[in-house]
């Protein structure tokens, strides 16, 4: 029975968010290689204030609990437009689909082709949330953002 319990309890440990330090520096070029989801344009990323980059996809039914959060710290004084959502695997028609249906906000929305980023910045799963500064990840939230996570966001690392 012990042994039921502490293999339930380390699943559920897995699948709770989980806020890590990381210190993965990531290559301009890559970074760069990330396209606007529905122009396909190439994207260039400013690291040098606070960017947070979310990756996620529509099939996806955490994304859609933690969507809201997102909208709402896009509205956050100096989050505006520093929000990239990274549509993870997914087809261009789904993740748009998604956001006609979810809301969209002050957010970037982009594909990463062959999951360039992803692989290089160590993706987990998804949903996750990197914060990157200075080309380097900060601080990587795995798992759908809580209310804690979105406070703990907006009190670090807003650029006010």
């Amino acid at each position: 029975m012990k042994i039921k319990f502490a293999f339930l309890f380390l699943i559920f440990l897995s699948c709770s968010t989980t806020p890590s330090k990381s210190n993965i520096e990531i290559d301009q070029n890559i970074l760069n290689n990330l396209k606007v989801l529905e122009t396909e344009e190439n994207l260039s990323i400013d690291t040098s204030n606070y960017v947070i980059i979310n990756y996620w996809a529509s099939w996806c039914l955490e994304c859609i609990e933690e969507h809201q959060f997102l909208i709402q710290l896009s509205k956050t004084k100096g989050l505006s437009e520093k929000i990239i959502l990274v549509s993870f695997q997914d087809s261009k028609e789904n993740s748009i689909n998604f956001l006609n249906e979810y809301g969209r906000g002050n957010i970037i929305y982009a594909k990463d082709p062959e999951s360039k980023l992803a692989i290089y910045s160590g993706v987990f799963g998804i949903p996750e949330t990197h914060i990157i500064l200075d080309n380097k990840i900060v601080k990587k939230y795995i798992g759908p953002l809580s209310l804690g996570d979105v406070e703990e966001i907006i009190n670090s690392y807003s650029n006010q």
